[in-house]
């Protein structure tokens, strides 16, 4: 394992990297087309299934608990674009995927 990548194992935090992210969802979408997501939440094997392919491809040491606790995040996150994308004056770029408003309607929000 290169420094780097080690100095992103330390601590108490796993770093997630964009392309990690990626393929975590995109395994994900995968187990739930497989069935492995019976209810709200995947099968733990789901989880297990992601860190050992994210551990094996980018050199980490990626473990459940790290897939469960960003799959929050990313759940988490989601909902606050969600919710921006509905309110007047908010929009979304597909090509750039991110979130567009005017200055005047973000300088507005941003005071509340």
């Amino acid at each position: 394992m290169s420094s780097t990548q080690n100095e992103k194992c330390k601590g108490k935090h796993f770093t997630w990297s964009k392309p990690m992210s990626h393929m975590l969802l995109e395994i994900l979408a995968d187990e739930a087309l497989k069935g492995s997501k019976p209810s709200s939440t995947f099968k733990a094997e789901s989880f297990v299934k992601v860190a050992t392919e994210i551990s094996q491809k980018f050199n980490v040491e990626c473990e459940p608990k790290h897939v469960n606790n960003h799959l929050k995040t990313v759940k988490k996150e989601w909902g606050i674009i969600t919710k921006l994308k509905n309110k007047s004056g908010f929009g979304w770029d597909d090509c750039l995927k991110m979130s567009i408003v005017s200055k005047d309607i973000y300088d507005e929000e941003a005071k509340v």
